[in-house]
């Protein structure tokens, strides 16, 4: 016997599955999206660049609450409640996220530097041909 949601209760994972039918999409695929969705949407809510933590905890936030109601919901039987299944949502969820977070800070530094060696470069072109014209 399967027990349906209340008329006023906000079914989450039914409008889970009809995104991934919508879509075509795989589970792994949508968490992947979504966990990028939340983390750009975050940013831009917050104004913080998306490699800030702020909008990375915003977005390990909303999965971890996506996986306490996948593991808590008593409506429909599918194969996400268990540990394993939100533990491997969480990792295909914060992937990219994680990524971002680690690695842009050091790419954005890199584009700083070489930015300024351009421009002291071209600083010292323009003071050699200044030299040479006077």
């Amino acid at each position: 016997m399967t027990v349906s949601p209340p008329a006023v209760w906000w079914d989450w994972t039914f409008d889970k599955m009809q995104i991934a039918t919508w879509t075509g999409l795989a589970d792994d695929t949508l968490h992947t999206h979504a966990g990028l969705l939340i983390l750009v949407l975050a940013a831009f809510v917050l104004r913080r660049a998306p490699w800030h933590w702020l909008p990375w905890l915003t977005a390990l936030v909303a999965e971890l609450a996506n996986e306490a109601w996948d593991l808590l919901q008593p409506f429909y039987p599918t194969d996400e409640g268990n540990i394993p299944a939100s533990l491997h949502d969480i990792w295909v969820t914060m992937l990219w996220p994680t990524v971002i977070l680690l690695t842009f800070p050091i790419l954005a530094r890199r584009a700083a530097s070489a930015k300024a060696s351009a421009q002291d470069r071209d600083d010292e072109i323009a003071d050699a041909g200044a030299d040479v014209v006077a």
